[in-house]
């Protein structure tokens, strides 16, 4: 359950931030941070949960002992890393775009011409693919080192939630075997295996089809869906009143609103 969380996690933390972008993101405040755990707000334990909680802590001590977390993220960015690396070192269309603002297809250019050019406008586009990389996986091992107590804390809970006294006992007396112990600890590095990662990509007809089925039928779903008003559809005095409540002048609401749908579409 988290084992699967933090490989997801991984892997989207280094493929969002591979190569590396100039753009940079926001931090969260308190009160976005506040909102969020709002909205995940859960009931707390009942006293028989509880009664078993002490049983399901052992338990969890030794499916996630202490730096647990820590190898299986370092043996999934060195086993992710690698291929990711060799792709994006060797994208030298990427590189392209990222620093002249157009592809090699655009300028019809190949992959000599290419790496002439960046050798002239940004000769440091790998080093800075290697740096990037390199502070990734720093930060997110910090980040998920920093969370392995409570991690350990919320998976004791759900184990005394979803398990009653007869079933950790049983989960217990397996772990504590030397195959079950094994299993505890070998269950997170089968997780971050790179075998995973190869089935998802050597099929992805049907990993990710329904992926590129999903703008048809959305849009299928949506067809039914009054679209947001135009401008024009809206009489004069509720034009009146959005531009009261905007403080917008009547041609940049005309134009903000025929933007709109583009913008919606070019976002989603």
């Amino acid at each position: 359950m988290v084992r699967k969380s933090l490989i997801a996690l991984c892997g989207a933390a280094t493929i969002a931030l591979m190569p590396a972008s100039a753009t940079a993101q926001q931090e969260p405040g308190a009160d976005e941070f506040a909102a969020f755990a709002a909205m995940f707000e859960v009931e707390p334990l009942t006293q028989e949960q509880e009664a078993r909680l002490p049983l399901a802590s052992q338990i969890v001590a030794r499916v996630m002992p202490e730096g647990a977390v820590m190898e299986v993220m370092g043996s999934t960015f060195d086993r992710m890393l690698g291929p990711i690396m060799e792709m994006a070192n060797a994208d030298t269309g990427a590189a392209m775009f990222g620093a002249l603002g157009y592809s090699a297809e655009e300028l019809a250019v190949d992959d000599e011409a290419s790496e002439e050019i960046l050798a002239i406008v940004d000769p440091a586009w790998r080093e800075r693919n290697e740096v990037s990389a390199t502070i990734t996986q720093t930060m997110m091992t910090e980040m998920m080192t920093a969370m392995e107590p409570l991690m350990r804390d919320v998976m004791a809970e759900l184990y005394a939630i979803h398990f009653d006294e007869t079933e950790l006992a049983d989960i217990d007396a397996f772990f504590s075997t030397p195959s079950g112990l094994r299993f505890a600890r070998q269950s997170y590095a089968m997780a971050g295996d790179p075998r995973i990662m190869s089935v998802m990509f050597s099929n992805p007809e049907v990993v990710f089809g329904a992926i590129g089925e999903m703008p048809a039928k959305m849009e299928q779903a949506l067809a039914d869906v009054p679209a947001a008003r135009g401008f024009d559809e809206l009489s004069s005095d509720e034009q009146a009143r959005v531009m009261a409540l905007t403080g917008l002048s009547k041609a940049e609401l005309r134009d903000g609103m025929a933007a709109a749908p583009q913008m919606h579409e070019g976002g989603m």
